[in-house]
């Protein structure tokens, strides 16, 4: 009742077939066969098939190629539902403190509970928080072990349940499946997928839903990792396309189209008759489909009545058992006996008849639906659409060619980085021999060092990276290394020891890669850092991989990395030097701050990169662009704005701040200019025309006009 049996709980999944996570198995089944801590506490985020592990050893020991000492393990799920269903503490302390007794009594017994954090918040809210002690005494006997099951965002408390649980258990740490794995998956699910809908799923579909889920990893409701996300996609996909098509057959709409396109006559004749000959076998199909679902639908009704009679017809003669009647008497012990009476008998042999109707009725209304689906298949377009529609992100743009994207990269970033330019060329290249290259190397995708005085593009370069690179500006992570001045710092990235506050919470930076394991990640002005934290920076840069509190292992090799720092500030602001001496001066002091080993990690320090201060012909074309950006916005409404480049020039050279750079002007344009637009909008919102900025050298600011067209 309590205890599944391992090949019981297996057969509740007859097409259950573990496939990309060889390696794991590998793993887990040398962990289960060790001497000690052969116990295992099984972690990874939700979504990530921590559960399918524990199923597949039961189903390898199917197989010839497993262990011997694997084979003889006895695996049983703990039903927890059913064990705290009661709600009675002595009771379930009597029945779990038996089932420990019987487990004890089974040589090579694996306990095995699906959900660990679930278990513990039900034994505490009973009355049995011991039930974690109880299970790790038992842990220590020879012939028993303990394969706990937790999503990494409840490993904490898990682990704080009980002090002796690293000594006990081994901790293994499911990662997200990449590469030919994760296509190994989510194909293998895709077949389910298929089965369900009734539609076929074309390779390149499930190319393209993993492509998609790797790479914008903010979007909602698909699941916390993969491969769930992708098979969630692929799952929504298909339900959509579904619905899609039972409205109008794909083939419908292919005839349509070829008939507007045609200009020839005979042609077109051709392709009316195929179109009038297809709609009218749709409808009719569809007919039949629906006249199915009406008798499966009136059938079920007739059902639920007859069970209904009968239900009444027995309630009336058991009333009757009081009777003084002998026949009655004697009707009664036979129905209480287990016979019907003749009433009853004929009802249940209608609902018998109509149940074999149903089915017989099921089987022609699957076949229709098949002949229906006949011929379709989710191809990459319906994926990519279905995406769009969950993360609002347009479909054009998420059909965009990444090798495209690579090729026009400096153009792209050129677009938006004004003044920098040679900075631009090297990380265009360096990202594109990241990107192509197949040596495998220790460390983070990319990693670059940005020197420079404030405002002269260096967060822009990581806003720009993160869009044209990875698609999407929310795949910049950025971390205020001011935050982290304190020595406790290396604590909030990485999570608290065992027993200090916070350690529940876990790392900043670690949960952070966890959950987003693929983007930019942006550490500010490094060098108000504790020094504490530059070894965690050593860590990352060396060998891209970083250990949480709880022994967990985060990996940032396809993460880019990219630091800033203020070292050098006075040089870069110094008019009298020169852009190659004030380099040399700050590169000076940095080989003084830092030690050599991290500034060897940023590819030899060749991606130490100097931005320079902007000339003032840079300046104002960053406005110019700022009010290009305002024209795109407002001209779909029917507004211009205009600014002769004189009174740009003026602005500049009255408001340019060598110390604060670029970074404040476009402020300015936000706060002096578009409110008047804003506000004349609001209030003539029938309006169209051009507003026109002249700069005010008595007043230093624009005055604002609107001309109608």
């Amino acid at each position: 009742m309590y205890l599944i049996r391992g090949r019981e709980y297996l057969a509740q999944y007859p097409n259950f077939n573990l496939v990309g996570r060889e390696h794991d198995l590998e793993r887990i089944s040398s962990i289960l066969i060790r001497k000690s801590s052969n116990s295992l506490l099984l972690t990874g985020p939700a979504g990530v098939g921590v559960s399918a592990l524990a199923l597949g050893l039961q189903a390898s020991k199917n197989s010839p190629d497993t262990p011997f000492d694997l084979i003889v393990k006895k695996l049983f799920w703990l039903n927890c539902d059913a064990l705290f269903s009661s709600g009675d503490s002595n009771k379930i302390n009597n029945e779990f403190q038996g089932i420990l007794k019987k487990l004890l009594q089974t040589p090579e017994s694996v306990l095995i509970i699906t959900d660990t954090a679930n278990f513990l918040e039900a034994a505490h809210n009973t009355g049995n928080a011991h039930f974690i002690n109880a299970l790790n005494n038992a842990d220590k006997c020879n012939n028993f072990q303990v394969i706990l099951e937790v999503r990494d965002d409840k490993l904490s408390s898990v682990l704080k349940a009980s002090t002796n649980m690293p000594e006990l258990y081994t901790l293994y740490d499911v990662k997200e499946p990449t590469g030919s794995d994760l296509q190994a998956i989510v194909t293998v699910v895709s077949q389910e997928l298929s089965e369900h809908h009734k539609i076929a799923v074309d390779g390149e579909a499930i190319e393209e839903a993993i492509r998609l889920t790797s790479k914008y990893r903010d979007s909602l409701g698909l699941g916390g990792a993969q491969p769930q996300r992708a098979i969630s996609l692929l799952d929504r996909a298909l339900a959509s396309y579904r619905q899609l098509t039972h409205k109008q057959h794909p083939k419908i709409a292919e005839l349509m189209e070829k008939i507007a396109k045609s200009s020839n006559e005979t042609e077109r004749q051709e392709l009316q008759q195929q179109l009038d000959q297809w709609q009218q076998d749709w409808q009719e199909l569809k007919s039949e489909i629906n006249k199915t679902y009406q008798y499966q639908r009136d059938a079920e009704t007739l059902r639920f009545k007859l069970q209904d009679e009968i239900t009444q017809l027995q309630e009336e003669e058991d009333s009757n058992k009081n009777s003084e009647s002998a026949a009655i008497k004697t009707f009664a012990q036979l129905t209480s006996a287990g016979f019907d009476s003749p009433a009853v008998t004929k009802l249940k042999d209608k609902i018998r008849q109509i149940d074999a109707e149903i089915a017989q009725n099921n089987e022609q209304h699957q076949k229709l639906v098949m002949l229906a689906n006949k011929g379709l298949k989710l191809n990459r377009q319906e994926v990519i659409t279905e995406f769009s529609k969950i993360s609002g992100i347009s479909a054009s743009k998420l059909d965009e060619n990444e090798v495209e994207n690579l090729i026009n990269l400096e153009a792209n970033l050129l677009s938006r980085i004004f003044g920098q330019d040679s900075i631009v060329k090297h990380v265009a290249n360096s990202v594109k021999v990241a990107k192509v290259d197949a040596l495998e190397e220790s460390g983070p995708a990319m990693s670059y060092l940005f020197l420079g005085p404030s405002g002269v593009g260096k967060t822009e370069m990581a806003k720009a990276l993160a869009q044209y690179v990875y698609g999407d500006e929310k795949s910049l992570v950025r971390f205020d290394m001011s935050e982290y001045m304190e020595k406790h710092a290396v604590a909030k990235l990485i999570g608290a020891p065992p027993g200090y506050e916070g350690f529940e919470a876990g790392g900043i930076l670690t949960n952070s890669v966890r959950s987003k394991p693929v983007g930019i990640y942006l550490f500010d002005e490094i060098e108000k850092a504790h020094p504490d934290v530059f070894n965690i920076f050593l860590q990352i840069l060396s060998d891209g991989r970083l250990t949480d509190n709880v022994g967990r292992t985060v990996d940032f090799s396809d993460i880019m990395i990219i630091m800033t720092s203020n070292i050098g500030q006075a040089y870069y602001l110094d008019p009298e030097l020169s852009d190659e001496a004030a380099c040399e001066l700050a590169t000076n002091e940095l080989n003084n701050t830092y030690r050599s080993e991290l500034l060897n990690r940023f590819n030899g320090r060749e991606n130490i990169l100097h931005f320079k201060r902007l000339p003032m012909e840079v300046i104002e074309q960053i406005i110019r662009r700022e009010i290009v950006k305002l024209n795109q916005a407002y001209q779909p409404r029917g507004y211009t704005i205009e600014i002769q480049d004189s009174c740009i020039s003026a602005f500049c050279h009255e408001h340019y701040d060598i110390i604060r750079g670029a970074r404040g002007l476009p402020g300015y344009i936000k706060t002096n200019i578009r409110p008047f637009i804003v506000n004349h909008i609001l209030q003539n919102p029938h309006d169209q025309g051009t507003f026109t900025a002249v700069y005010n050298q008595q007043t230093h600011s624009f005055d604002m006009t609107f001309a109608k067209n």
